[in-house]
C-alpha cells in the first residue's frame, strides 16, 4: 500500500507558499511567483530559485527573476501557476525525502472567482491534474515524476478558519486577504462562509507599488524599475545614487494608510460594515500595513505568519478528507 503525503499549496501572484505532511512530519517551501522562460542556462542557481525543465522547455522561477516578469493576469489557468504548484510539490518530495511511488493529496487555491464558477473551477483543477497522466519534469537537475489524481480545490482568503475550527465555529468573522494583486474579502458564519460575501477587488500590494511609483517619478524627476519598486517599499524609503531621500519615508507611509483606507471604502461599498463579527487580517500585504491595520481596526487579529494561513486550512481541509 502506497504512503500518502498531504500537501497544501497557496499559489499566490506574489508569492508561492505550502506546506506538506508526511509520516506524521510537517515541511514548508516559500518563494516568489516570477518565471521567465530560459535557454541552456548556465548560471548557479541560487537559493529560493529553480530551473524547470517541463516538456522540452526551460524555465527560470524565483527570486532570480526580475519584478518585471511578476503575473499581473486575473486568471491562474496558466504556465507560471501551473510550474510553481508543480515546483513547490518537487520541493516538499526532496525535503520530506519521501518514496518515489508516494501518493500525493494536492489542496491548492484557486481565486473566488473561479471557486463559483463551475467550469472555470473544473477547467483549473483538469490543468493541474495535467487530466491524470502522469507529470515529468526536471528541478535543478533532479527529476521527477508526479501523479495527481485527487486535487481538492479551495478558495482565497479563508485564512485559519479552517486550521482552528473550535475557535471560529460559534463565532462570525471577516477575512480579509491582501495579496499581491488582489484584496479578497469573506464572511464566515461559524466555519461556513457566506457566498454573497465573497468578493474580490484589485486593491492588492502592485497596485500600491505602482501608485509609489508614479509619485517617485512626479516628485523627483526619476524613473523607477519593478526592482526598484519592490525594493523601496521593503525599505520604506527611496534611494538615488546611494542618497536617501529623507521625505520619501513620510510619503511612503502616507500611501500605505491611503491604500488600507481604499481596500475599506471597497469593502463598505460591497455592503461590509464591518459590524458584529471578528475581524482577521492575512496574506503578506498584512505584514506591510500591520502599523495602519491596528489603527484602523485595533482589535483585528493580524496572523503571526499571515502569509501560510490559507495553506493551513488547506491542509486541514486534506486531512478531514483523507483521514
Amino acid at each position: 500500500m502506497k504512503e500518502t503525503m498531504l500537501i497544501a499549496v497557496d499559489c499566490g501572484k506574489y508569492s508561492t507558499k505550502a506546506i506538506g505532511k508526511y509520516q506524521g512530519n510537517t515541511y514548508t517551501t516559500t518563494f516568489r511567483t516570477k518565471m521567465q522562460q530560459v535557454s541552456r542556462l548556465g548560471v548557479d542557481i541560487q537559493p529560493n530559485s529553480y530551473h524547470v525543465e517541463y516538456y522540452g522547455n526551460e524555465y527560470l522561477l524565483g527570486d532570480m527573476v526580475s519584478e518585471d516578469y511578476s503575473d499581473f493576469s486575473l486568471n491562474k489557468a496558466s504556465r507560471i501557476h501551473q510550474l510553481a504548484i508543480y515546483t513547490a510539490i518537487t520541493q516538499l518530495l526532496q525535503k520530506a525525502k519521501a518514496s518515489i511511488n508516494v501518493d500525493i493529496r494536492l489542496g491548492v487555491n484557486v481565486p473566488i472567482t473561479t471557486y463559483k464558477d463551475s467550469i472555470q473551477k473544473e477547467n483549473f483543477k483538469q490543468m493541474v491534474e495535467k487530466r491524470g497522466h502522469t507529470i515529468h519534469l526536471m528541478v535543478n537537475g533532479n527529476a521527477y515524476s508526479i501523479e495527481l489524481s485527487d486535487v481538492t480545490l479551495a478558495f482565497e482568503g479563508m485564512g485559519e478558519i479552517y486550521a482552528k475550527t473550535d475557535e471560529y465555529k460559534n463565532k462570525n468573522t471577516i477575512v480579509v486577504d491582501i495579496g499581491g494583486l488582489n484584496t479578497t474579502f469573506c464572511t464566515f458564519k461559524g466555519i461556513q462562509p457566506l457566498i454573497n460575501t465573497m468578493v474580490v477587488s484589485d486593491l492588492g500590494m502592485n497596485v500600491l507599488k505602482g501608485i509609489i511609483g508614479k509619485v517617485i517619478n512626479e516628485r523627483y524627476g526619476m524613473t523607477v524599475s519593478s526592482d526598484d519598486l519592490e525594493q523601496v517599499l521593503r525599505r520604506g524609503y527611496f534611494a538615488s545614487k546611494g542618497e536617501i531621500y529623507e521625505d520619501s519615508k513620510v510619503m511612503i507611509e502616507e500611501m500605505k494608510l491611503a491604500h488600507l483606507q481604499q481596500i475599506i471604502q471597497f469593502a463598505k461599498s460591497r455592503g461590509y460594515t464591518f459590524n458584529m463579527s471578528d475581524i482577521q487580517f492575512v496574506g503578506g500585504g498584512a505584514l506591510t500595513l500591520r502599523r495602519y491595520i491596528k489603527q484602523e481596526f485595533p482589535s483585528a487579529v493580524i496572523l503571526d505568519n499571515p502569509q501560510y494561513s490559507n495553506c493551513l486550512s488547506f491542509l486541514k481541509i486534506l486531512e478531514i478528507k483523507n483521514g
